[in-house]
């Protein structure tokens, strides 16, 4: 089943998305060097937290629709003979 990439256009990922451009801009034009990091973990109703941490933290949340039902599990890719 393919992801519903229309959670990409929501306004949260679009400032989310924005946030780690800039970031990135930042540290490509600073002299010295930058340590950017990343994480993101599930929340209830269907929301992602994404906490980036680039000298601060910046926080996200962002609805998304899991593809896969809970008890359905993760496909396997097999290679023929």
């Amino acid at each position: 089943m393919a992801a519903d990439k229309s959670i990409l256009e929501t306004p949260a990922v679009k400032k989310l998305k924005a946030r780690l451009n800039a970031l990135l801009d930042e540290y490509l034009l600073h002299d010295g060097w930058g340590h950017l990091e990343m994480d993101m973990r599930i929340l209830a109703r269907h929301q992602k937290e994404v906490v980036i941490r680039a000298g601060r933290e910046y926080r996200f949340v962002v609805d998304f629709q899991n593809t896969k039902s809970a008890g359905e599990p993760a496909p396997i890719s097999t290679v023929a003979p």
